[in-house]
């Protein structure tokens, strides 16, 4: 059975907004997606992705309810674009198909959940600073105290979330404790680095 089209957006299109019930799904072939939530506390997080057979709207379309979040792309992207009716047909034809959906919705409020605790407890900016700090304490940064790393992947590597990283470094960067640019972070203050990650650690 054949499904959808293909749809391409270039940077700082927008797939879907905030409010809105989505008409159609959309599985990511190549690029990267960010969807845009609001956490309890007003702040605005964003979570990237840029993992292959990643979906979109699922569950809104499914239910007809407004999207929470808000979709752009952050990079050249095509995505598979299946319109709701046809997705419904789709899932009709076999039941078995919905155990998969519902799989993907639990684990994507498992993800939530987890961000919203990090957030809560701080601990995740905890362990952002106090890795920063041991890769300056550590050589692990060049000549102008700079590294050369995205967001996504510094998340990967300490194992806490997209948005709790952001979270950190707008702390970091109120205090002139460091600055960002596209895939890099500078490291500004090395003392004051070491204070802050102290500082949360109780130090």
């Amino acid at each position: 059975m054949k499904l959808g089209a293909v749809k391409t957006l270039e940077i700082g299109q927008v797939l879907y907004p905030r409010g809105r019930v989505p008409t159609h799904v959309h599985g990511l072939i190549r690029g990267q997606i960010d969807v845009q939530l609001l956490a309890p506390n007003n702040e605005e997080l964003a979570y990237p992705s840029g993992q292959q057979s990643k979906w979109y709207s699922f569950s809104d379309a499914i239910t007809n309810e407004p999207a929470v979040g808000l979709a752009i792309a952050r990079q050249p992207s095509e995505l598979l674009r299946i319109s709701r009716r046809e997705l419904m047909h789709f899932l009709d034809s076999n039941p078995k198909r919905y155990v998969d959906i519902i799989a993907h919705d639990n684990a994507l409020r498992r993800q939530l959940q987890e961000v919203v605790a990090e957030i809560v407890t701080g601990e995740g900016v905890e362990l952002v600073a106090r890795r920063l700090s041991w890769m300056a304490a550590n050589g692990r940064l060049d000549a102008g105290n700079s590294v050369a790393i995205s967001q996504m992947d510094f998340a990967l590597a300490v194992g806490v979330s997209v948005p709790t990283v952001q979270r950190a470094f707008r702390d970091m960067k109120r205090r002139g404790i460091l600055e960002t640019h596209y895939g890099k972070i500078v490291v500004k203050d090395t003392v004051e680095l070491r204070r802050f990650a102290d500082k949360l650690g109780g130090g």
